[in-house]
């Protein structure tokens, strides 16, 4: 453990302190993260699994949203668009000392996952800040009602979790059919 403290130290200290800096959230499951030659950070294999398995073995087993019992339904996929964009409003909030689920410049979650090239049928967002580990912040979701029935929600088929300073952010959707335009907006 120590060593792996160390090198996320390490990390730290040799990367460029600028909004495109690795800020490791540090846990005793600490999310690691990739980027490759172009810059893009993606997160490692063994979280993107830790994080939809708990995700999936609520929604296989059903659960309560305050009152209101959520029957089981279907597992979700990861989406590494779904990731990015999450990753980017996560890092956005940082930088600019905000906590919403509008964008500094009024967007919304759909407008943001068209910009990451996103064509979707259904989209959601839970955001968190303060928690230190995705189980406190999946608790939290649990724990409130609205971010409980959108975790619930049977509409989607995709999501994906980033952290970035003191906040976490969870994008969900499902991309439109080929063929098909989306008339409208509704979240």
């Amino acid at each position: 453990m120590q060593t792996l403290i160390l090198l996320l130290s390490l990390l730290t200290f040799l990367l460029p302190v600028t909004d495109m800096a690795i800020k490791a959230h540090v846990d005793y499951n600490v999310a690691l993260v990739k980027v490759d030659d172009n810059g893009q950070i993606y997160i490692d294999d063994s979280k993107k699994s830790s994080f939809l398995k708990r995700v999936n073995r609520i929604r296989t087993k059903g659960c309560f949203c305050g009152r209101e019992y959520m029957e089981s339904t279907h597992s979700l996929v990861w989406s590494d668009v779904l990731y990015q964009s999450a990753l980017g409003h996560a890092k956005e909030m940082t930088r600019y000392n905000f906590f919403a689920h509008y964008s500094i410049d009024g967007n919304d979650i759909g407008d943001r996952l068209e910009q990451y090239g996103y064509d979707w049928q259904v989209a959601g967002e839970n955001l968190g800040e303060g928690q230190e580990s995705f189980g406190e912040v999946l608790s939290d979701w649990l724990d409130s009602k609205s971010h409980c029935k959108m975790l619930m929600n049977p509409k989607v088929s995709e999501m994906a979790v980033a952290t970035h300073g003191r906040f976490w952010v969870q994008h969900f959707g499902k991309p439109i059919a080929k063929n098909y335009h989306r008339i409208g907006r509704k979240y």
